[in-house]
């Protein structure tokens, strides 16, 4: 077989591809198993350590230290993670179903968990907004560092 058959891809066995949505779909399957699977790794680690941190807490720790360190590169995860939010919805119905199972609590105390849930939300968005923008703004600080140091190398090899 001449090469020239070879690059026009001639002589080679076609493969099959499933279509674009089912590839996604797939990969989507796949990247949120393998969340599961960190988790269910933590878990195992939590309960064989005896640490009474929860092992979602355990699994987004390793979690980001593997994408920080880039050992776990984003993409592999990111249409899982995607779809997980998309549905997060589904992750509230147990708390309905404790509103409907305890509707005399939620009618003589609704007011004062109401007040808790906006406070608490309220709370965790401040914080969350003051965190980013700590890593944020030390980000710029180590981005110009390393500008001033790569101008100040430039200068230092123009005067040798």
């Amino acid at each position: 077989m001449t090469s020239d058959k070879r690059a026009a891809g001639e002589g080679r066995p076609a493969r099959m591809q499933l279509p674009k949505p089912a590839r996604q779909a797939a990969r989507t399957a796949w990247q949120v198993a393998l969340l599961c699977a960190i988790w269910l790794a933590a878990e195992a680690l939590r309960s064989h350590m005896g640490w009474r941190i929860p092992a979602g807490l355990i699994g987004f720790a390793a979690l980001a230290l593997g994408l920080f360190s880039r050992a776990v590169p984003g993409r592999w995860l990111a249409q899982g993670t995607h779809w997980l939010l998309s549905d997060m919805l589904l992750f509230f119905i147990p708390a309905m179903l404790v509103v409907v199972n305890y509707g005399e609590l939620v009618r003589s105390q609704g007011l004062r968990i109401v007040l808790v849930i906006v406070l608490s939300t309220a709370c965790v968005m401040v914080a969350t907004a003051l965190a980013v923008d700590a890593v944020y703004r030390l980000e710029l600080r180590l981005a110009q560092r390393k500008r001033s140091q790569q101008r100040g190398a430039k200068a230092a090899a123009e005067v040798a």
